[in-house]
């Protein structure tokens, strides 16, 4: 059993890496940032999934889709320390404190690697998590429905190892149904987005199609490249990028400009040849060729 993570890999100057494993964007493998330790002579693996894994305690019910919107994490400086040092202060004395709140900081656990050089810090406002690799499939359809329990249980059900998404020789289907009573109301909430969104992109594209059908009708000409090609055998169009659509969008304008500047010129030749016929006719210009 695998447990299903969205590949990322995101390098910064001093990082280490292989240049071919970067260029690989098709690379289903868990990809990790290669970082220097504190004192610059070693070096570590780190990837989001390693942060949420060993988060603090504090956040066992956290999911990783709400980790990665509300923490992100930052080198620890001597502010984090004294915030850190004072987390047992009583309510009472917090509430007493003047000016803004300061954001909430969680330690990692010890078996993170960054431990002792890091913390996770909360955004003072919600961000939208960007998710790489395969997008979420649709609920409806039978071919992927374990890719989609698997990816609905990685996102959305708090876990730090793969037992507690799914024991061994149980399906992501059944492990579902066993854990989805773990998931938040706000989490429910963003999963049937999800679903909103492929059904508006499922409408789309019929309708995109419906007007490249009818182009095709009336020019008769239609470049088959423009038209979608991985469009499934039930006439569902699995676009994973919009920008695929925009693309074809763009191909079809281009077809359509070039159509009318042809048309324009053909109608330019027609009125210069008939110009030239009828002074022809006249006869007073006996020397043109």
């Amino acid at each position: 059993m695998s447990v299903f993570f969205f590949p990322h890999i995101d390098v910064n100057d001093e990082d280490v890496c292989d240049d071919e494993a970067i260029n690989d964007e098709n690379s289903e493998e868990e990809n990790f940032q290669i970082q220097s330790t504190e004192d610059k002579n070693n070096f570590i693996l780190v990837n989001t999934r390693i942060d949420y894994q060993y988060r603090s305690d504090n956040l066992n019910k956290t999911c990783l889709y709400d980790f990665v919107s509300t923490f992100y994490k930052k080198k620890i400086n001597e502010t984090d320390l004294k915030y850190l040092s004072k987390s047992s202060t009583t309510e009472a004395q917090q509430n007493n404190q003047r000016g803004r709140p300061s954001n909430e900081r969680f330690s990692f656990q010890k078996e993170h690697p960054q431990a002792t050089t890091h913390v996770l810090m909360k955004y003072s406002q919600l961000h939208v998590p960007v998710l790489y690799g395969p997008q979420i499939p649709r609920q409806d359809r039978d071919d992927t429905r374990e890719r989609y329990n698997r990816a609905l249980l990685t996102l959305f059900v708090p876990w730090r190892n793969a037992t507690d998404l799914c024991d061994i020789n149980q399906t992501w289907e059944d492990a579902f149904e066993r854990r989805k009573n773990l998931i938040s109301a706000h989490s429910w909430k963003i999963i049937e987005n999800i679903q909103l969104l492929h059904e508006c992109k499922k409408d789309r594209d019929e309708h995109l199609l419906q007007v490249i059908a009818e182009a095709q009708v009336e020019n008769d000409s239609i470049d088959p490249a423009f038209l979608p090609s991985n469009q499934g055998a039930d006439g569902e169009h699995e676009a994973d990028d919009i920008d695929d659509l925009i693309q074809l969008i763009g191909s079809v304008d281009e077809f359509t400009a070039a159509t009318i500047n042809a048309t324009k010129k053909s109608t330019e030749n027609v009125y210069i040849r008939e110009t030239i016929e009828a002074v022809e006719k006249v006869g007073r210009f006996n020397h043109m060729n």
